[in-house]
């Protein structure tokens, strides 16, 4: 408790620092939820080093898409703005980040009093929300450039660097991983080819590099107590990419019946309605935005995310479980089967899925 309040007290906020809990369900950052002796609360967090190689960048990265929003909401006057975007404190020398003596980077921003999230999404009503508070998002940084933007995990949802890793956790996995795995390496291999598309076009231009947040899971989306979406928080993976990563990611994560935890595949499907629920609010606030050709190819993003999960779940299983955090030796081995059902039910409705997207 000592040690956060010294880093709560090297930025410049206000109110005197009373205590600190952890908060939220995250498994990659650290963090906390300040309370003070003001009406304000705070939350502090610690960056992972280990997956985040220049995190001074990162936070820029923050700082120029927030104060886009920001800039973005006052120019169109929006009201109470301060619980439509994430508000970054800075410490008395000018950095919106505190690098402790153990090397550990420290961000302090505002907490958003009064909001939710949602770790599942009970019902279509909600997944028509998530869908605008999304496409909202999209909107909101449509005209900024995203090539101010650095990879904050380079090559994240780089198709071919996941197959290669892949291939090499193959090569050098225990015998007895390779053979529980042999079926699902067996079904993603039928799909190599196919899911290398998007990224062709990718890096042909032909689909527009966009700013994506790269992690559209619908509890990094904040409500308030009427279940409006407010903002889209957890922008540690916000960098240049394509609108099919976030759309992709928000049906993969949004609309499996089970959840990607499971142990029982035979509750694994794709939830059309949430689909049909979640696209409709996601295009009505951000079609206008798409060329025609990412509207013909958005169904794919679906496809494509569901499959590199699966991939790299299968990855990290073969390479001994040292990236997912597991809490029973096949965890991730399981994963990756979840993600294979539900890429086996999302295909069976690709054609609805895809036609579906067209009509909005």
């Amino acid at each position: 408790m000592d040690k956060l309040k010294r880093i709560y007290d090297t930025f410049v906020s206000s109110g005197r620092f009373i205590s600190a809990t952890p908060y939220g369900s995250g498994h990659i950052n650290d963090t906390y939820l300040v309370k003070v002796d003001e009406d304000v609360e705070y939350i502090l967090q610690r960056i992972n080093g280990n997956v985040f190689k220049d995190i001074p960048k990162l936070v820029r990265n923050k700082e120029l898409v927030c104060g886009h929003i920001r800039n973005r909401l006052i120019r169109h006057k929006v009201s109470d703005i301060t619980r439509k975007y994430i508000t970054y404190f800075y410490t008395d020398k000018g950095n919106a980040y505190y690098k402790d003596y153990e090397g550990n980077y420290w961000t302090l921003s505002l907490f958003i009093k009064g909001s939710k999230s949602y770790d599942v999404i009970p019902d279509s009503q909600i997944a028509y929300q998530v869908g605008i508070g999304f496409g909202e998002f999209e909107n909101r940084i449509s005209d900024f450039d995203a090539k101010l933007l650095i990879e904050t995990i380079p090559l994240f949802h780089n198709v071919p660097r996941r197959q290669r890793e892949l291939k090499e956790a193959l090569a050098k996995a225990e015998p007895d991983r390779i053979e529980a795995s042999k079926e699902l390496l067996e079904y993603l291999k039928k799909f190599d080819n196919e899911m290398l598309e998007l990224q062709r076009m990718k890096d042909e231009g032909i689909l527009p590099l966009r700013v994506t947040h790269n992690d559209t899971k619908a509890n990094n989306l904040l409500f308030d107590h009427n279940d409006h979406p407010l903002c889209v928080i957890d922008l540690d993976t916000v960098m240049p990419g394509i609108v099919h990563y976030d759309f992709g990611d928000a049906i993969r994560s949004s609309c499996n019946t089970a959840g990607e935890e499971t142990r029982n595949l035979d509750e694994v499907h794709f939830n059309m309605n949430y689909f049909e629920a979640f696209t409709a609010g996601f295009m009505e606030k951000a079609k206008h935005l798409f060329t025609l050709k990412e509207k013909k190819t958005l169904a794919q993003g679906c496809t494509l995310m569901t499959y590199l999960q699966a991939v790299r779940f299968l990855t990290d299983y073969l390479d001994g479980d040292h990236y997912y955090p597991i809490t029973y030796p096949e965890h991730n081995l399981q994963r990756a089967k979840v993600q294979v059902r539900l890429l086996q039910d999302m295909e069976g409705q690709f054609d609805k899925m895809n036609q579906f997207i067209l009509n909005q």
